[in-house]
């Protein structure tokens, strides 16, 4: 009976080991992060950022030189042209002249096009939104707050199960005990 239950308590801890939820990054080559710090620069907001560095540590996402600094000019080109229009804030680029915003969006657009981007700018509401060539976005200024890492119901309703396994397997040992006697 005692291997019974050594095999059980043996089965859960290997059914536990298993549900631990791998992680696998990409990783940011030195072309890459050349664009990550123009944004940076550029004081481009946090989320932006982050959004543009998980895009470019996908490992099948890979930057040229040409490309960056392709995309490094169309930046700094939208840059100036916020700059010099004063818009500093979301709220600001809402309230720009269209000639204005219609530049911005040029120059953002030709830079995300250098890597097979579209990107999509609502002009009432001035949500972005950026998708890869499968039509699936891979930034967007509606960012709500996303569930990331493991998941602990999954390990929470495998526990319970083999819980009551184990259990299960008590009563009955003791059962069989009696019975035996």
């Amino acid at each position: 009976m005692i291997k019974k239950i050594m095999a059980v308590t043996a089965s859960a801890v290997m059914m536990l080991a298993m549900s631990v939820t791998a992680f696998a990054a990409g990783t940011i080559d030195a072309t890459e992060q050349k664009i990550l710090d123009e944004l940076k620069a550029k004081k481009v907001t946090a989320n932006y950022i982050s959004q543009a560095e998980n895009y470019l540590a996908k490992d099948d996402v890979a930057v040229t030189e040409a490309q960056a600094t392709s995309i490094i000019a169309n930046i700094d080109k939208a840059a100036d042209i916020a700059a010099k229009a004063g818009i500093k804030t979301k709220a600001d680029l809402l309230k720009a002249d269209a000639a204005v915003v219609d530049s911005i969006v040029a120059e953002v657009k030709s830079a995300a096009a250098v890597v097979d981007l579209k990107v999509s700018y609502n002009t009432k509401n001035g949500d972005v939104s950026i998708v890869d060539k499968d039509n699936k976005v891979v930034a967007t200024s509606n960012v709500g707050i996303k569930k990331t890492g493991a998941d602990s119901m999954t390990t929470v309703a495998v526990v319970s199960v083999l819980g009551l396994a184990v259990a299960g397997l008590a009563v009955v040992s003791k059962k069989n005990a009696k019975a035996e006697a």
